[in-house]
């Protein structure tokens, strides 16, 4: 119970993380012209902190991690909605970098990608709420992540390009459950 406990307090400080990192890069590059270079440098100190105060969360972790196999590493991130969203946000972040102008075409795709994947990989489940659950954290997670990479890579942000995104957030949760009652349905027959 402990450990979940400290890798639920590390998530925000990652999300925390990522925000002021963006933020430093934004400033440090002059995307933002009223902000000073002090400011660009407290970004990136309080990045670093929130980043540090991660890594002590996760330390045990980390420690585990370090005798997997990179065919247990596969199969969790086709088998993990969190690790699905972490290889999605992988690639969508290179193809993001690579072609800037472009940037919301990878993040739509991933999203898209990732809430038709979640739900198929939950239905699949015989523990379906608790994938459900890392689904839904895994969408956040992926949608804030990429949304904030995006919106970084832009020049002057995306504005209005951001209404793509609108067809995985009303598209997942419908996913979802259609997923649940699928669920339902193999369980119900298989009794």
């Amino acid at each position: 119970m402990l450990n979940w406990l400290r890798r639920i307090a590390a998530v925000p400080l990652l999300v925390l993380a990522l925000i002021c990192a963006i933020g430093a890069v934004r400033i440090f590059t002059h995307d933002l012209p009223d902000e000073t270079f002090g400011s660009g440098i407290f970004a990136a100190i309080l990045a670093a902190a929130a980043c540090v105060g991660a890594y002590f969360l996760f330390r045990s972790d980390l420690l585990v991690l370090r005798g997997l196999t990179f065919a247990q590493l596969r199969d969790w991130a086709y088998a993990n909605p969190l690790g699905q969203a972490a290889a999605l946000y992988g690639v969508a972040a290179i193809i993001m970098v690579a072609s800037p102008e472009y940037q919301l075409a990878p993040a739509f795709l991933a999203m898209c990608v990732f809430s038709v994947m979640s739900c198929w990989t939950a239905a699949s489940k015989q523990r379906w709420w608790a994938h459900a659950a890392l689904a839904v954290l895994g969408f956040c997670l992926l949608f804030l992540g990429l949304a904030g990479t995006s919106e970084a890579l832009a020049r002057r942000g995306f504005g209005e390009g951001a209404m793509v995104f609108l067809l995985p957030l009303q598209g997942f949760p419908i996913l979802l459950v259609v997923s649940g009652i699928v669920r339902l349905v193999r369980g119900a027959r298989q009794e």
